[in-house]
């Protein structure tokens, strides 16, 4: 038979994956995708998704610029320097990304890597130690280009030496700029601590490039309006369904 607790349940099931649907953005990328900095032409070579030989492949390197819209499950305050000028760079070598693309992405709180953070952490000793966003904000395209490399180094490579002329992720051809940086950030890596990962997030998607970005800890604590209110729902409904088993057992 199907009773008040059988309806209470369903509606509580509904109410909490409400609550727990994926936070999910719309990125739409400067043109030039650069924007306002330059980036570094470089040959790289990274392992194939197979896990099975590697791939060379010439490629620029920098700090990606875009707009944010459609913003769900999360405040727009997220975005560290607002929805107009979302930073970010590329943590994803498998899928491909162009100048003013628009792209659908999830957010991953919790998606970069330990090896990430602690090259981050080195980055920011060197360019602003008292910024936790500091490395989405290099002052120049060859900074950035560093940047993005040690990033691509963080994540497809597993040695302890960071360094870019061998193992399973390597670069050449950079700008002399860029490889002075490179130098600054990789003397850093055993001295400096890693980066907090309340402060980065990952933006995820199936057919392009994902993104690492930064995130305010106060903004990925906070729940939007809307789901702090179906939270409010399920908690409700929950509490009805223990009230009414309770009043059934009495009976």
């Amino acid at each position: 038979m199907f009773t008040l607790k059988n309806s209470l349940a369903i509606w509580v099931c509904a109410c909490a994956a409400s609550v727990c649907q994926a936070a999910t953005v719309s990125i739409k990328f400067d043109n030039p995708i650069f924007n306002p900095l330059s980036a570094d032409a470089v040959e790289i070579t990274y392992p194939n998704a197979s896990g099975s030989g590697s791939t060379k492949s010439d490629t620029n390197a920098g700090r990606f610029q875009g707009t944010a819209s459609n913003i769900v499950g999360v405040s727009p305050s997220i975005f560290v320097d607002g929805i107009n000028d979302v930073f970010m760079y590329c943590y994803d070598l498998y899928d491909g990304i162009s100048s003013g693309a628009s792209v659908n992405y999830t957010i991953n709180l919790n998606g970069a890597l330990a090896r990430t953070l602690d090259f981050l952490g080195a980055v920011n000793s060197k360019i602003n130690p008292a910024d936790p966003y500091a490395w989405l904000h290099p002052v120049s395209g060859d900074q950035a280009a560093a940047i993005q490399l040690g990033i691509w180094e963080s994540k497809f490579d597993d040695s302890s030496s960071w360094d870019l002329s061998n193992g399973k992720f390597k670069a050449k051809n950079l700008n002399a700029d860029t490889s002075t940086w490179w130098s600054e950030f990789q003397g850093a890596m055993n001295t400096t601590a890693a980066l907090n990962s309340n402060t980065v997030m990952t933006l995820t998607s199936p057919d392009f490039q994902d993104m690492i970005a930064g995130d305010p800890p106060a903004a990925n604590q906070v729940p939007e309006p809307g789901s702090l209110a179906l939270l409010g729902l399920a908690i409700t409904g929950m509490t009805l369904v223990r009230r009414h088993k309770a009043r059934a057992d009495q009976a």
